[in-house]
């Protein structure tokens, strides 16, 4: 073989390699595979970089973790094990937070023990050091909520033992259990309790408990309106898988409803005259226009319970009502009606009607001051600036009262402040929820090009996890549990700040009520939903897509007749993310919160549906069923935490949470949920024992805990007091501010009825 070759003008050519010779023929193919796979070549090279940085940074948070384990630091420990895994996600890192938690759990345990010893020996100050203690280092837990409150209660401090009972009720997921202690709570606020009650007076008195619930659900407030449920089906078996079919601001009647104020109505005798009776009376008078009654159900309860927590903002709330009384001639009746329809709808979470009513009070009688204050709370706690002060200054113009004016200088000089902290801290949750969902959703060309090694190892460890339990996963590629986890609750945490300057802001809403759905927690969702839908903005979730050449990543928006699917990426054969052929807003999400006072961009590449064309809507398992006339759409919703249960209970339930969004927003009254029992045959098929295990599965599609109890007094007056103290703002003035606001949207609330002497037992365990 020669050595060299060359004539090029149509001889050999030099092999790469120098050894030998090859063709022109050869050589034109052997460079079309060259620049076939440099680019996979070169990717490789990328990955592997991309790859090696994960990992060291990776490296570096476990380092960080193992010194603060060392230290007996084990919620900062933990933190940064679930922080690595952001980067690599190893068995490691996964033991090492188990480890972790059965630490803390046993510390948990081991602090409630102590702590009762001390309060059984009567040393309440010390057991509830104890328990503060604990909170530092273990984080806080329903039962240290509990039990503080139970401690603070025998120390005197009524007010820290109800912020603690409230927080405790939060952190609670069973409704059993979260009843007893909001009616410890009444008790302790009211002083009553109830002993010897007859069969029949305590299943009336847990009827009314269990309606107070279902508020704006199955339940209603109107005097007028008729039972169309009997109070016997209140909390049957049949009614835990129904939603009522109203849709927010709509007139349209529940087709299930029970009304509350009815049943109250009918109670006679003693149990009529306690003070949460009086207190639920005058509620149901105010709501249904009668002033002068609820002012006299408010005179009751104050004589019955003169040192209630609340006693003075009921006595505001009296003089209010009977200036309201007063207004005798047609604008006074005008108003006092539209005033009752106003505050039905606030109970019923109808933002949006509740504000149209205010307005029409505005117009019947355009001089009453207190309308004027009204709308400015309802537009502050909206966020909308600009109506907000043009409204109290209205009202400055209006209120003779020095006094009721500097009311509305105090909410005047914090709004700007407030408008500032609930952007910054909306902005810092949506940083949170788009990087999580962008990762579920494996969407990498939305600015992550940096993770597609990450997401390709999470892709492949789905499909191994898939394979192994021989089912199909839904709900895109899931994110390391402790992650996940972590990610949610701080996201939660900054939201809570948010809600609690702007209660019925529309963006901290619209977010929450993601993050409930993350925590499977459907009601709280709709709650939040609500306010969302209320000021005409869609209700949202992220799920996948499967249909006849309609494989996609989208965002579902369910608006009053219709249903939109923005699409978010298309999957190729291999299940490979491409971007849509029109950019998903600016951040490729399909706005994941919407702006209610900016025009919104409406190019997307979408679906859209209206309701009529969905012949069937049902829960299947984990996923979303539409028949269409000519084809089948399959919604998989996104779940962050873990892949969902594909079948059994479970799923059911986890689909049912979004299936009633269908039902509450667009109104498919006749959407199919799923069974969330067990059905016949599972019971068959995996006996009595397993089958009542089955039952519990769904408690583990709770990762996050209660969201809600990050909303409390204590850790809210905490986050309030810093941000003031930043800003040269009165703490009090703010603080009073947010009273006003839960004055008008939720002061009222109904008090559940004791139905058992007061215990102040110390609680190691919930049984």
């Amino acid at each position: 073989m020669k050595s060299n070759c060359f004539k090029r003008s149509g001889g050999l050519y030099p092999n790469a390699l120098g050894s030998s010779c090859i063709g022109p023929a050869l050589l034109k193919r052997t460079t079309l595979l060259l620049l076939l796979f440099a680019p996979a070549l070169f990717a490789t090279d990328q990955e592997k970089a991309e790859r090696k940085a994960l990992e060291q940074q990776a490296k570096t948070f476990i380092k960080e973790a193992k010194d603060l384990e060392k230290a007996g630091n084990f919620l900062a420990a933990r933190k940064s094990y679930a922080t690595s895994q952001s980067f690599v996600d190893t068995k490691q890192t996964a033991e090492a937070i188990k480890r972790i938690d059965v630490e803390i759990r046993k510390r948990i345990k081991d602090a409630l023990h102590k702590a009762r010893g001390l309060y059984d020996q009567g040393n309440f100050k010390a057991a509830a050091d104890s328990l503060e203690q604990a909170v530092l280092q273990t984080g806080s837990s329903p039962m240290f909520s509990l039990n503080l409150g139970l401690c603070y209660q025998r120390l005197g401090d009524r007010a820290l033992s109800l912020a603690h009972l409230d927080q405790a009720v939060m952190g609670i997921p069973d409704p059993k259990r979260k009843l007893k202690i909001r009616q410890l709570r009444t008790s302790i606020d009211t002083g009553e309790q109830f002993s010897g009650l007859k069969n029949e007076d305590l299943d009336r008195l847990n009827k009314i408990n269990q309606l107070m619930e279902r508020i704006g659900f199955e339940a209603s407030l109107d005097e007028a309106q008729p039972a169309l449920l009997s109070q016997s089906d209140v909390g049957s078996p049949a009614l835990r898988n129904t939603v009522s079919p109203v849709t927010p601001d709509s007139r349209k009647p529940a087709l299930r409803s029970v009304s509350l104020c009815q049943t109250l109505n009918a109670l006679q005798g003693p149990l009529s005259l306690t003070p949460s009776m009086s207190f639920n009376l005058a509620n149901c008078a105010e709501l249904n226009d009668r002033p002068a009654d609820a002012a006299k159900f408010l005179t009751r309860y104050l004589e019955s319970s003169p040192k209630a927590s609340d006693a003075e903002r009921v006595r505001l709330r009296i003089l209010r009502l009977k200036e309201l009384a007063g207004f005798e001639d047609q604008k006074g009746a005008k108003v006092r009606s539209l005033y009752g329809s106003a505050a039905r709808s606030l109970e019923s979470r109808e933002y949006g009607r509740a504000l149209q009513d205010l307005q029409q009070a505005a117009l019947a009688s355009p001089d009453f001051a207190p309308t004027q204050w009204r709308l400015a709370l309802m537009h502050e706690g909206m966020g909308n600036v600009e109506l907000t002060r043009r409204h109290f200054g209205l009202y400055r113009q209006l209120e003779a009262n020095a006094t009721a004016q500097q009311e509305a200088d105090l909410h005047l000089e914090t709004l700007d402040a407030k408008r500032n902290k609930y952007d910054e801290e909306v902005g810092l949750a949506s940083e949170i929820l788009s990087d999580l969902f962008n990762r579920a959703m494996n969407l990498t060309f939305n600015g992550l090009e940096d993770r597609a090694s990450q997401y390709k190892r999470r892709a492949k460890e789905r499909a191994r996890v898939a394979a192994k339990q021989k089912v199909r996963m839904v709900g895109g590629f899931t994110i390391p549990f402790a992650y996940a986890q972590q990610q949610l609750a701080e996201a939660g945490e900054h939201l809570a700040s948010a809600l609690v300057l702007f209660p019925l802001g529309a963006e901290a809403n619209q977010l929450m009520g993601l993050v409930y759905l993350q925590a499977n927690d459907g009601r709280s969702a709709m709650r939040s939903f609500d306010v969302v839908a209320s000021q005409k903005l869609p209700v949202a979730f992220y799920a996948e897509m499967r249909g006849r050449n309609k494989d996609h990543a989208v965002k579902c928006e369910l608006t009053r007749d219709r249903l939109r699917l923005i699409y978010l990426s298309s999957y190729d054969k291999k299940a490979k993310p491409l971007p849509p052929a029109k950019p998903a807003g600016e951040d490729g999400l399909g706005d994941l919160f919407i702006d209610p006072f900016t025009e919104r961009q409406q190019d997307f590449e979408s679906l859209t549906l209206e309701t009529a064309s969905i012949k069937k809507m049902e829960t299947k398992n984990g996923h979303l069923l539409l028949k269409l006339a000519k084809e089948d759409l399959t919604l998989s919703p996104i779940y962050l935490p873990a892949p969902p249960p594909s079948d059994g209970p479970a799923a059911r339930r986890f689909g049912n949470n979004y299936t009633r969004l269908f039902v509450r927003y667009p109104g498919m009254e006749e959407s199919k949920l799923g069974n969330e029992g067990l059905t016949g045959y599972e019971k068959v098929k995996l006996g009595y024992d397993i089958a009542n295990a089955a039952y519990g599965i769904a408690g583990s599609l709770n990762p996050i805990g209660a969201i809600g109890a990050l909303q409390t007094f204590v850790q809210i007056s905490r986050e309030i007091h810093t941000v003031t103290k930043s800003l040269q703002i009165s703490f009090a003035a703010w603080i009073r501010t947010i009273e006003d606001q839960q004055d008008l949207q939720s002061g009222n609330s109904f008090k559940p009825i004791p139905t058992e002497p007061t215990k102040l037992n110390f609680v190691e365990e919930l049984k």
